[in-house]
């Protein structure tokens, strides 16, 4: 029998890479045998998750109404977030500057979740996973700029 949650567990395994990242950089552990640099590592991580996220944003305007103006704002600011991480990652990769950034759009990710759970496009039970995965996921990001 299938898990009909199923995707909260892969939120929450997805948020390992950054814990674990953070525990690495508390440790000053900077380098990984055969990976290299926890910078980069974490650095590629959270730029394919941030775009990932952005893109469920962009899935879930395609499933309602997205006709009116709050659709059309949503699918713009899921491409501006989606360029903005990109485009900080092509001058400034792997770096405090690129960590702070993605922190900031998953922040705002998170608060457009807000709305939307709101408007009952999204479950509260999707919601509040994302809420927490996403706690982890800022706090992660914000100790490994300041390590």
């Amino acid at each position: 029998m299938p898990n009909k949650n199923a995707f909260i567990n892969l939120m929450y395994l997805g948020a390992l890479p950054f814990i674990a990242s953070a525990i690495l950089s508390l440790l000053s552990i900077d380098t990984l045998p055969w990976l290299g640099s926890v910078a980069h590592i974490v650095s590629v991580y959270a730029l394919v998750i941030s775009v990932f996220m952005a893109g469920i944003l962009w899935g879930i305007m395609l499933q309602v109404n997205r006709d009116n103006s709050v659709g059309q704002i949503n699918f713009l600011i899921s491409n501006i977030l989606t360029l903005t991480v990109w485009f900080v990652y092509l001058i400034y990769p792997d770096s405090i500057a690129f960590l702070l950034t993605t922190a900031v759009v998953f922040l705002w990710l998170l608060m457009l979740d807000a709305k939307l759970v709101q408007e009952q496009h999204i479950s509260k039970c999707y919601y509040q996973a994302r809420k927490w995965v996403s706690t982890i996921v800022i706090l992660s990001l914000l100790t490994i700029a300041a390590s």
